[in-house]
């Protein structure tokens, strides 16, 4: 099992340092680079049997923040999400695009956090 542990959490943290690496072309990257590595260190820190708890508080408060944050826009866009694809550029009259994909990411990273820091504290009760 401490393998298929250490698989997962190594998959977690190439997932969230990917969505980090692909922030720059963003209108704010300082904050989504920032929000992805901290989200990442849940992970990394398991990895290294070094979970920190509130490294894992904090990340999850932030995951929190950013869907608290955007979810009128993601919910604006489910409203409209039959006319209007996901993927496309941004526009300034259709904030609630991008505002749901930030949602969305915000939310695959609640995800990893989550399963990562369940991942850590099973390792260390099985030890």
């Amino acid at each position: 099992m401490r393998y298929v542990s250490n698989a997962v959490l190594t998959i977690n943290l190439l997932l969230l340092l990917a969505f980090s690496a692909v922030q720059w072309n963003d209108p704010d990257p300082i904050l989504w680079i920032a929000f992805y590595l901290l989200c990442a260190a849940v992970p990394f820190l398991a990895l290294i049997n070094k979970p920190l708890k509130i490294v894992a508080v904090v990340a999850l408060i932030a995951c929190a923040i950013e869907m608290a944050r955007t979810g009128a826009g993601a919910y604006n866009y489910y409203l409209h999400m039959a006319e209007e694809p996901l993927m496309q550029s941004m526009n300034p009259n259709k904030p609630y695009i991008e505002e749901a994909r930030e949602f969305l990411g915000a939310l695959i990273a609640l995800a990893l956090v989550i399963i990562s820091q369940w991942l850590a504290v099973f390792k260390a009760k099985n030890r």
